[in-house]
């Protein structure tokens, strides 16, 4: 009996997966092929009975999970699984009866179907993941392959018949794909009009899933299907989100999920408010504009629903919009565990402030390094940023771009955002081609630091350029260690520091000198622009974008690929770890 039950839950979870294949395959069908309010009955005829299949899978695999699974959390999850699916059933017996297929309840019984079944796969999916971490696959090596497959994933839906007004070439579809699933927002076509609602809806699932990672939401999933996750999981998963510990990992990408969420869904809210009612045809125009710049700007994707941007007309002067994408873009930038940090820290000085206030208890007793240094040096090196750049485009744009904006809130606002913009938002409000060559200068240096580690951003990082920058004021001062806030920083971090950078060099170099092979009368200043808003995942360009030829879109393509994952991690992902040395050689000064 025992063995029966066994096998019955090996097939059945190899089936389940096949099953749910086949329907996600079905509602791409039907949402790539067919307008949305299209109402085919022959899909939804064979949706229903897939379903029905998937319904006794999920029961059978139920009943038979009890010998392998023994954690009550995940009966109670696969228990909501098998409910699901029956509702899911239910909801699509309900669209083939139903006559208005323009109606409200249509769009919401549909929608919930494709959310549904797509939920369902990625839950699968992450069982398969779990068996690769089983296999001790380099962590590295996984998180590559996932940015691969999405992107690859990306580019067939992209070309999709009902995802582009015209059609797509497949080379533009890669671009778009990469640009979304790296959180770039280079575009190569118009977005606003090359693409229809589907396409823009596939760009704005692709732009989330890159800016988190594929691997944080199926973590979760798969920790939640099973009930625990394996030491090999838990390594693989503490290096995707920066964790120190492998004890918490689950409940870092836990918090991960509901801080991304709730920060989209307040953006969502407040650019809703913003904007004008009467620029939208109607009410969920209006709602989709809100959500898709909520999620680009909390990823720091820069892509927009309008051709030009924050630069069109209507939203060029709409300064509340710009603060609060800019405050997003801050937000997304900042890195998680950061922001994890300083929510601890501010939760913990208000409790002892609230406890000396009301209960009048003056507690002596303090608790040491509650912001870590890795936070404050990150902060500190955010806000150096942000001011510097803020106090440049003042000066420097004040008979420029700024001559537009009449009052001093706009000139504020506007310097405020650019400086915001090129540490990997890729946003303007702005018309780029009209920046001064001293500004252009200083958008290279902002785009090549980027955000803070373990953020949806790109770049070196700002604790990179700091630890360099501390580094070489210890070498000047003939210092034998680099310490910053009483603390010595590691000579690991040191060397990791400036391998960073010098991979960031190289890469930005040989993008630029390729590009130059093939698109040399675009001029080296706009090359050098685009090479490094690509390798710093930006998407701030100079206008040259359309116009490059295929060979230098796909050596962007590779440039946006090596800056979202890191050079370091790919050369990591493909070079085994070193054996420990039983030995030493002996040590010599190099002279420089």
């Amino acid at each position: 009996m025992l063995h029966a039950m066994k096998f019955a839950y090996a097939t059945s979870n190899i089936l389940i997966i096949i099953t749910t294949l086949s329907a996600l395959g079905l509602i791409i069908y039907d949402f790539g092929f067919y307008p949305f309010y299209s109402h085919n009955k022959l899909i939804y005829s064979f949706l229903t009975y897939v379903l029905a299949a998937l319904k006794a899978l999920y029961l059978i695999r139920f009943i038979s999970e009890w010998v392998e699974i023994k954690k009550a959390k995940a009966h109670l999850y696969n228990f909501l699984l098998v409910i699901f699916t029956f509702y899911l059933g239910w909801v699509c017996s309900r669209i083939i009866t139903l006559e208005e297929v323009e109606s409200s309840l249509y769009v919401i019984r549909k929608s919930i179907l494709y959310i549904g079944i797509a939920f369902l796969f990625l839950t699968e999916v992450s069982s398969l993941l779990k068996f690769i971490y089983s296999k001790r696959q380099n962590p590295s090596f996984v998180f590559l392959i996932s940015f691969a497959v999405i992107i690859a994933i990306g580019m067939l839906l992209l070309m999709l018949p009902n995802a582009t007004t015209h059609g797509i070439s497949p080379i533009d579809a890669l671009f778009t794909s990469a640009s979304a699933v790296c959180v770039t927002g280079l575009t190569v076509i118009d977005t606003a009009h090359d693409f229809t609602m589907t396409g823009k809806v596939i760009i704005m699932l692709l732009i989330q899933i890159g800016g988190l990672g594929i691997m944080t939401f199926t973590g979760l999933l798969a920790y939640l299907a099973s009930g625990s996750v394996s030491i090999h999981n838990q390594l693989a998963l503490k290096s995707m989100v920066s964790s120190n510990r492998i004890s918490n990992v689950i409940t870092i990408v836990t918090r991960i999920i509901i801080v991304t969420l709730f920060f989209e869904a307040v953006g969502a809210i407040l650019i809703y408010l913003s904007v004008d009612k009467n620029l939208f045809d109607d009410t969920i125009d209006r709602m989709f504009f809100s959500v898709f710049h909520a999620v680009s700007g909390f990823c720091n994707a820069g892509f927009s629903t309008e051709s030009a941007g924050l630069y069109t007309e209507v939203l060029r002067f709409n300064y509340p919009l710009h603060m609060i994408i800019a405050l997003l873009v801050i937000l997304g930038g900042m890195g998680f565990p950061i922001v994890f940090n300083i929510f601890t820290y501010l939760r913990i000085k208000t409790l002892k402030l609230f406890n000396k206030f009301y209960y009048r208890e003056n507690n002596q007793e303090t608790i040491t390094r509650i912001l870590q240094v890795n936070s404050r040096l990150a902060l500190a090196t955010t806000l150096i940023l942000i001011i510097t750049g803020f106090a440049a485009y003042l000066m420097l744009e004040q008979n420029g771009t700024l001559k537009d904006h009449q009052t001093i809130t706009g000139k504020l606002v506007t310097s405020f955002f650019g400086a915001i913009t090129p540490r990997t938002a890729g946003f303007n409000t702005v018309d780029m081609a009209k920046l001064s060559l001293p500004m252009i200068m200083f958008y290279l240096l902002l785009m090549w630091i980027g955000a803070s580690p373990s953020s949806t951003g790109g770049g070196i990082k700002t604790t990179t350029i700091a630890v360099a920058i501390l580094n070489l004021k210890s070498i000047i001062r003939n210092r034998k260690c680099t310490q910053v806030f009483h603390t010595q920083i590691s000579e690991h971090s040191i060397n990791k520091a400036f391998a960073v950078i010098l991979l960031s060099l190289l890469t930005i170099g040989i993008a630029v000198t390729l590009i130059s092979v093939y698109d040399s009368d675009k001029g080296l200043l706009n090359i050098a622009f685009e090479s490094f808003s690509a390798f710093s995942t930006v998407g701030l360009t100079l206008g040259i974008t359309p116009q490059l030829s295929d060979i230098s879109k796909v050596i962007l393509v590779f440039t946006m690929f090596i800056g979202r994952v890191g050079a370091l991690t790919i050369l990591m992902a493909f070079v085994s770890e070193a054996r420990p040395q039983a030995y030493r050689y002996p040590e010599e000064e190099i002279q420089y």
